[in-house]
């Protein structure tokens, strides 16, 4: 009796420690392998499998995976058995995996393969699940076009000639105008392939330091969704203004898909004449609109098209004339007064 007695603490210790059967069922995570590990990629070589991985108790095994697709059974796992497949997923996944059957393996990438994927693994004692939001990008079947050409270039390879165009930009008595100088404006054009889902896409100023479009532009693009439900951008012949833009950039657009990391950054191919007239540089043009009563005339230089002056020899100087305009003198800081006055001055160097 009194050995019993000492024994049954002890047996009761055990009990209590013990593993409850279905305690330790969960699910750990669910994830994309293949590719970029976040979304399908129609056209890709990569081998896509979605996981969903699990732990169970020893004493009470997983019995079946079952994959929903927006609610509904597509995809079902049964320990020793090959897995059943719906119609909407036949020919696009294995459906007698070599290893993993619980887990999905992609065979084809196609649109229909986007969704809301929920995985429930069920034991004997406890079933659990998780979803996971699955993304199916197309934007590989066809290359991004975009062409950037100045628009006297494009007026001389045409035989046309196309003098500089005005217009009035406001009905002000002043009736401001504003030219065009042909030589001094770039045409721009792109043009996405079709893209699967909709895609967010920003033209604008494409910074080398930043690789990226940092300032976006009015380009007029528009977008153009296929029965298939992939989008095309685009915009034709869209003119702007060297002046515009900043040294040191060109023109370009990013383009993100939401809700993943796609990014895709696109300029124009290197045209040196493009290059030249953005990041050619001179000397500071001279603004003289503080003082209205004076002339200034630039000898042996030219203007780009930032107003900057280049001398018409690579090693000599730009001169500036200035003068007093008929019927007005010159009057200095130290009270000294002078008609006709003209005076010729070096531009500072670069």
């Amino acid at each position: 009796m009194t050995a019993m007695a000492t024994y049954l603490p002890l047996i009761c210790l055990l009990a209590t420690f013990s593993p409850r059967p279905g305690a330790g069922l969960e699910i750990l995570g669910l994830s994309l392998d293949g590719g970029s590990k976040e979304y399908l990629e129609v056209g890709s070589k990569a081998q896509f499998v979605l996981r969903c991985d699990y732990r169970t108790g020893y004493d009470d095994p997983v019995q079946q995976v079952r994959w929903f697709m927006f609610g509904y059974p597509v995809y079902t796992w049964r320990e020793h058995h090959n897995p059943t497949v719906s119609h909407s997923l036949l020919g696009l996944v294995d459906i007698n995996p070599a290893k993993e059957p619980h887990n999905i393996h992609f065979t084809h990438v196609d649109y229909t393969l986007a969704g809301n994927y929920t995985c429930q693994v069920s034991a004997a004692t406890a079933t659990v699940e998780d979803t996971y939001s699955l993304y199916v990008i197309d934007a590989s079947s066809a290359p991004y076009n975009t062409r950037v050409q100045v628009l006297s270039v494009i007026n001389n390879s045409s035989g046309t000639h196309e003098d500089n165009k005005y217009e009035v930009t406001t009905t002000e008595p002043s009736n401001i105008v504003e030219f065009e100088n042909a030589d001094c404006t770039l045409v721009w054009s792109f043009v996405t392939p079709a893209i699967f889902p909709r895609p967010n896409v920003t033209c604008g100023y494409y910074s080398f330091d930043h690789d990226d479009v940092i300032q976006r532009l009015p380009a007029g693009l528009t977008m153009h969704k296929f029965p298939n439900g992939s989008w095309r951008g685009s915009f034709e012949s869209t003119h702007i203004e060297v002046a515009s833009i900043p040294k040191n950039h060109r023109l370009g657009c990013t383009v993100r898909i939401p809700e993943t990391s796609y990014k895709k950054v696109i300029k124009a191919d290197d045209d040196f004449i493009v290059d030249a007239l953005i990041d050619n540089t001179g000397c500071p043009g001279l603004t003289m609109d503080h003082a209205p009563g004076l002339n200034v005339e630039i000898q042996d230089a030219t203007y780009t098209c930032h107003d900057d002056v280049i001398p018409a020899e690579r090693n000599g100087a730009a001169i500036a004339k200035l003068s007093c305009p008929a019927g007005h003198t010159a009057k200095f800081p130290d009270g000294s007064v002078k008609r006709g006055w003209q005076v010729g001055a070096q531009l500072p160097g670069e």
